[in-house]
C-alpha cells in the first residue's frame, strides 16, 4: 500500500488534483477512474457546454437523469433552509424549478456551480475507491472530498494577500467535505439572491459530510454570516467566516 498522486489542469476551466492510498497496481486505474467521473459528469452539469442542464433549460424542463434530480432536489431543499441566500438560479430569484412526478419544470436560467463541483468531487472520489484504491482525496477547482481510513491537512488560503502566503487556516480532515467561497480569485463575484445585489464579504469556509453541502453551505455562509450557524448545525456541518481581524467558528 502506498501514497500516489497525479494533478491534471484544464479541467472545468480549474484544475483536478487527486491524491489516494492504494496497491500500486491499482493506483493508476483508481487515478483514472477519478478523472473520466469528473469528465462524464462535466456532461450532465455543464453552463458552458452542450449538456443535460443546458438542455433542461433550453426547453424548459424534462425528465432529469437520477444524478441531475439529486443535486436538484439538494438545491431547493438549500434555499428552503437559507431563506433564498441559496439559489439555483442566483440571478433570476424566486422559483427557479419545480419537481412535477417524474418530470421537471425549469422556470429560470438554472446555475449550478454552488453545488455541482462539490458533487463531482464526491463522486470522483467514490469512482476512486470502486476502483480499488483505499483511501482518496480529491481537490476540483477548491472544492475537496474526502473518503477511506486516515485523515489529511487542509491549508485553508487567506482571503486577500500574495499567492504564496501561507494558510490562514489549517483544518484536519477526515472524510466529507471541504468548500470556500470568498474574494480571492474571482473578486466580488457572489450575488445575493435575496436582494439582487453583489454580496459584501471577504471569505467562508465549510466542513460538511460531503463536498456537495460544503460547496452550497460555503455560499450560504459567506451571505448570510452567523445567521448561517443554525442551518450549518442542522447539516452536520461546521465553517469559519473570515474577517479583517481573521476567521471566527461558525456556529
Amino acid at each position: 500500500m502506498g501514497r500516489y498522486g497525479a494533478r491534471w489542469e484544464g479541467v472545468l476551466g480549474s484544475f483536478l488534483e487527486v491524491q489516494l492510498s492504494a496497491t500500486p497496481w491499482r493506483a493508476r486505474r483508481a487515478l483514472e477512474a477519478a478523472l473520466a467521473e469528473v469528465r462524464r459528469l462535466e456532461g450532465v452539469f455543464s453552463r458552458h457546454r452542450e449538456s443535460e442542464l443546458t438542455r433542461l433549460v433550453r426547453a424548459g424542463g424534462g425528465r432529469p437523469s437520477g444524478e441531475m434530480r439529486q443535486v436538484l432536489a439538494w438545491a431547493l431543499k438549500l434555499q428552503e433552509a437559507t431563506d433564498g441566500a441559496f439559489h439555483p438560479a442566483p440571478r433570476h430569484g424566486g422559483e427557479a424549478l419545480r419537481f412535477l412526478g417524474e418530470e421537471v419544470e425549469v422556470l429560470a436560467p438554472l446555475d449550478l456551480d454552488g453545488l455541482a463541483k462539490g458533487y463531482m468531487a464526491d463522486q470522483a472520489v467514490a469512482a476512486a475507491l470502486r476502483a480499488g484504491a483505499r483511501a482518496a482525496l480529491v481537490n476540483l477547482g477548491g472544492d475537496l472530498a474526502r473518503r477511506g481510513p486516515g485523515k489529511a491537512l487542509v491549508g485553508v488560503e487567506p482571503p486577500t494577500g500574495p499567492d504564496n502566503a501561507p494558510p490562514a487556516l489549517t483544518l484536519t480532515f477526515g472524510e466529507g467535505g471541504v468548500a470556500t467561497s470568498g474574494v480571492r480569485h474571482k473578486g466580488a463575484h457572489l450575488l445575493d439572491p435575496r436582494k439582487g445585489t453583489p454580496a459584501v464579504g471577504l471569505q467562508a469556509t465549510v466542513l460538511a459530510p460531503s463536498a456537495l453541502l460544503a460547496d452550497g453551505l460555503a455560499k450560504a455562509l459567506f451571505l448570510m454570516g452567523q445567521e448561517a450557524g443554525k442551518v450549518l448545525a442542522a447539516f452536520g456541518a461546521r465553517g469559519f467566516l473570515f474577517t479583517p481581524q481573521g476567521p471566527v467558528p461558525v456556529p
